[in-house]
């Protein structure tokens, strides 16, 4: 026969008995397990135990957000993500320290262009919320109470949110005029 550009290697030195017995065994072993797992008949192997798990510390709860919307957040209508004081929160932090309303994130061009279904009546600007400064605060007219209404519009607590005032204080009938 040619070797045609075979080299030969060197002989390795024969492994001791004992190493080819171990080896060979510890393969069948394995190949034993593979089989059985596949078979569905091997046997559960013991469970390693594990390492002493610390308890996490438990997460402060997060204040519901309320005001402008922080640069990265998303609207929740168009889902574009906005930039620093991009939008506004639909929610409100009463004198009691309830906060309410839906927390949805509104951006401003939904804000001016939402159908009144979507965004209801009671609307505002980025100027006129930030002249409101830093307690400001919006929310959907359907998540207002008639109390949240007061508040927002600056009125005095009474029952009749929308009445103008000056026919509360007036002792003429109603409908007639003050130079009637």
């Amino acid at each position: 026969r040619s070797s045609r550009g075979r080299s030969r290697s060197p002989k390795r030195p024969a492994a001791s008995a004992k190493q080819a017995a171990a080896s060979g065994a510890d393969e069948t072993a394995d190949k034993r397990k593979i089989w059985e797992k596949l078979q569905g008949i091997a046997k559960p192997e013991p469970e390693k135990p594990k390492p002493a798990e610390t308890p996490p510390e438990p997460k402060q709860a997060e204040a519901p957000r309320v005001g402008w919307l922080p640069e990265g957040a998303r609207c929740s209508r168009c889902e574009k993500t906005v930039v620093e004081r991009g939008g506004v929160y639909c929610s409100r932090r009463r004198a009691n320290g309830e906060f309410v309303g839906c927390f949805v994130e509104i951006c401003w061009k939904c804000m001016n262009k939402g159908s009144k279904d979507e965004i209801g009546g009671i609307r505002t600007s980025k100027t006129e919320f930030s002249s409101l400064g830093p307690d400001a605060w919006w929310m959907h007219e359907r998540c207002m109470t008639p109390e949240d209404k007061r508040s927002y519009f600056g009125e005095e607590e009474d029952d009749d949110v929308g009445k103008p005032k000056d026919a509360e204080e007036s002792d003429e009938e109603p409908g007639t005029f003050a130079w009637e």
